[in-house]
């Protein structure tokens, strides 16, 4: 006994020891890998400041650059406008631009041939107006491309008098046969970067430029720049010829040393020691509570992890079935809670509905505003709707901004009163950060068992009514019936033959004259689309592009009608001298579109047609859609030399402020205003109103639907420009339009208040 008594004290402390030289070690190797951690963490904060002052340089370098590049486009379109002999105007756009931008060493004016035509500010010695511009052969072919396509050629790097690099900018003036020179703007690299470079980065930063091969900053060169430590680079390609500018940067030692801290070292020390400390701890109440405390952390860590383990099952399970966003039931979670619903009341004598919300126009917020606050503004939608739903009704979001409510109600008056009372909730406007926001929705309701007997088909009746609350106006709500199922039905089959018609070419264009008012002279052709059914009916117009709006084939549309009209224009132009604009009207989905008028402007270039024949008419309601992106889109219209047309103006959303803020040549009136225009005296001011106010802005006017010769001798009253209708011709076939431009205008012996007027047959051309 005592042999083994002593034998215990002696194991307990060897097991002390040897559970003492453990801990430090962990202890030590915990703080090494801490400290390692904490330099990783370091050395990844200082790569993401780098990297994020690198994007907001690069950002800043782009947005100027670009704006130097707008800059002389709009100077050499002004030199092709008006001609490269400008004199005092040209000195002054010079001036102005030079002393914008005082980094630029030179502008000049260049003859087609490269022959130096006008100049501002200093020259290399011996060049002066007349002589050769120096311009490296490699760039000719360049240059001829950028006369055809209106690009911008930039020259590679080279040394100015005084040594500094440089670049020239070569804009042409004119494009195609309008071609009338070229815009050189000689640009000093190292100026242009040290001024566009934000001051507050000048001493944080270090910064290298290479530019196709040549350092270009700083100038002059620094010895061993070559060899420093770069933490971010990016490149800038302006001119996308694949020869860009590569930028590297670097953080200064005072930079480097303020992201720096003790905090490694500290952790490191404090980590040994008290590994130490706890060593010695451990030693000392080895021998005594070794046993009980093994067993205690063992019950605890148990404990510890039956806890979590519970939490994270929970966790999973909740967010199998509910919204990460809003918390509300997701899709899963919705038709679950609507299937207990139809256990729970589908044999009550109460109604069972299920309402399906859309916002109106939530896109227009995320688009403007952002993400984050259209995500906030989703997450306000369930407290609004909880001021008029029950504590025991069933809000889920469906997703995006569509959300499901389940209700039980006494009977269908009061769910449909319930609906206009989520509506008028939903109007009193939202106020996130600094912005009151003002939205409205639109709900479609499927009732039990009525609307359908699942979940699915309560889900897919009330999608469809909601359909049809939108197209009646939105900000309302529609009932599911028998009858709207059909009318999906009907457009899902229409949508399906429309892509098949235009597979098989079984859509064609017509034209219908547009006349001048006062000479009866052929001006214009309407372009309009017409569609004969494989089963041998007509489809009317306004059925089938109704429903290819609804269904995104809209675009394929007016793609094919724009191609059509542009293919017929290039062969009229072939037959006579001055042959009539063509008007084609241009869907929201086209105007939306990703680089329409770059679309437009090659397909004028493809069929060689001066911009100013084609006239792309255009709904007030597009319009309005989004000002701000669609005056951008205009703009690129109107520079590239099309007319902008209003379509149906008076019966929408009529305001004299785009017709002042937006680059608009042409308004339509409407046919429900000169339909009864000889005896309504409203229609008559309108009329009259509407032609005054587009003659003093400076635009013409086109009347839709003249039938009679008393509304074209009350249209001559009012000046107005051009008209169209069935006094002139119905829509016609291409061979009978080209036999009008041809001179056989058969409405020319209209004329005043019912007369006969015979106009020359030579003026119908």
């Amino acid at each position: 006994m005592s042999t083994t008594a002593g034998r215990l004290p002696t194991m307990r402390r060897r097991r002390g020891l040897w559970l003492a030289g453990l801990i430090v070690l962990t202890g030590c190797l915990g703080a090494v890998l801490l400290f390692h951690a904490l330099q990783s963490a370091e050395r990844a904060a200082m790569e993401r400041h780098v990297h994020g002052l690198a994007s907001f340089i690069e950002a800043d370098l782009s947005r100027d650059l670009q704006e130097q590049i707008n800059a002389q486009q709009r100077m050499a379109t002004r030199l092709a406008l008006g001609g490269i002999d400008q004199g005092e105007l040209w000195e002054n756009n010079a001036e102005l631009f030079l002393r914008h931008y005082p980094y630029y060493r030179k502008l000049a004016v260049l003859e087609p041939d490269l022959t130096v035509h006008a100049v501002r500010s200093g020259l290399p010695p011996g060049l002066a107006p007349g002589d050769r511009y120096p311009v490296d052969a490699d760039y000719h072919p360049r240059l001829e491309q950028a006369v055809e396509r209106g690009e911008l050629v930039i020259t590679r790097p080279e040394h100015l008098p005084d040594g500094a690099p440089g670049i020239t900018f070569i804009t042409p003036i004119g494009q195609g046969e309008a071609h009338a020179g070229f815009l050189a703007a000689v640009l000093v690299i190292p100026d242009s970067i040290q001024a566009m470079l934000p001051a507050m980065l000048h001493d944080e930063l270090r910064l290298r430029a290479v530019h196709r091969g040549r350092e270009v900053y700083p100038f002059p060169a620094v010895d061993g720049i070559e060899s420093r430590q770069w933490d971010a680079e990016f490149t800038l390609d302006p001119d996308d010829d694949e020869e860009s500018m590569t930028f590297m940067l670097g953080l200064t030692d005072e930079s480097r040393a303020q992201l720096t801290s003790v905090l490694p070292n500290v952790v490191l020390v404090s980590g040994m020691l008290l590994s130490c400390l706890f060593a010695l701890v451990a030693w000392l109440g080895i021998n005594a509570a070794a046993q009980t405390r093994v067993l205690a952390d063992s019950n605890r860590r148990l404990e510890s992890e039956v806890h979590e383990r519970e939490q994270a099952e929970e966790t999973l399970a909740f967010l199998a079935t509910h919204d990460s966003l809003t918390g509300l039931p997701n899709r899963t979670g919705s038709t679950e809670r609507i299937e207990q619903l139809i256990r729970r009341h589908g044999d009550d004598d109460r109604q069972l509905a299920l309402m399906f919300l859309d916002l109106d126009q939530f896109k227009d917020i995320n688009d403007s505003l952002g993400h984050q606050i259209g995500d906030r503004l989703l997450c306000e939608v369930p407290r609004r709707l909880a001021g008029v739903l029950r504590e025991q009704d069933l809000v889920g979001r469906h997703g995006g901004d569509e959300f499901l409510i389940a209700v039980v109600r006494d009977s269908r008056d009061q769910v449909e009163q319930l609906a206009g009372n989520i509506l008028r909730t939903l109007d009193g406007g939202f106020a996130i950060d600094d912005h009151r926001l003002f939205i409205s929705a639109s709900i479609g309701i499927a009732f039990y068992p009525d609307s359908g007997r699942s979940v699915a088909d309560l889900i897919q009746n009330a999608d469809t009514a909601l359909f049809k609350a939108k197209h009646a106006g939105r900000n309302q709500f529609a009932v599911f019936t028998r009858e709207m199922f059909a009318q999906a039905q009907h457009r899902l089959n229409l949508s399906r033959d429309i892509r098949h018609a235009l597979e098989d070419g079984d859509f064609r264009v017509v034209y219908q004259p547009i006349v001048d008012v006062d000479s009866l002279e052929l001006v214009g052709l309407e372009t309009l689309l017409r569609w004969q059914h494989q089963k041998g009916y007509m489809v009317p117009p306004q059925e089938f592009i109704r429903v290819a709006e609804e269904t995104g084939v809209i675009g394929r549309l007016g793609q094919f009608a724009l191609d059509q009209a542009l293919s017929d224009l290039a062969r009229w132009q072939e037959l006579v001298d001055r042959p009539p604009w063509i008007a084609v009207n241009v869907s929201g989905a086209q105007a939306h579109e990703s680089g329409f008028a770059e679309q437009v402007s090659v397909m004028l270039h493809q069929y060689r047609i001066a911009p100013a024949l084609l006239h792309l008419e255009i709904t007030e309601e597009v319009l309005i859609e989004n000002l701000l992106r669609n005056r951008r889109m205009l703009q690129k219209l109107d520079e590239i030399g099309m007319r902008i047309v209003v379509d149906d103006f008076g019966v929408g959303y009529s305001s004299l402020a785009y017709l002042k803020n937006f680059p608009i040549s042409v308004v339509k009136i409407d046919r429900s205003f000169v339909r009864e225009l000889p005896t309504d005296p409203e229609d008559q001011a309108i009329t009259r109103t509407i032609c005054g106010l587009a003659h003093e802005l400076g635009m013409r006017t086109v009347a839709e639907g003249v039938e009679s010769p008393e509304q074209l001798e009350l249209l001559r009253r009012y000046r107005c420009s051009h008209a169209q209708g069935f006094l002139f011709s119905r829509p016609v076939e291409r061979a009978e339009a080209e036999a009008m431009i041809r001179g056989d205008c058969r409405w020319l012996d209209v004329g005043e208040s019912g007369d006969k007027r015979r106009i020359d047959p030579g003026q119908a051309h």
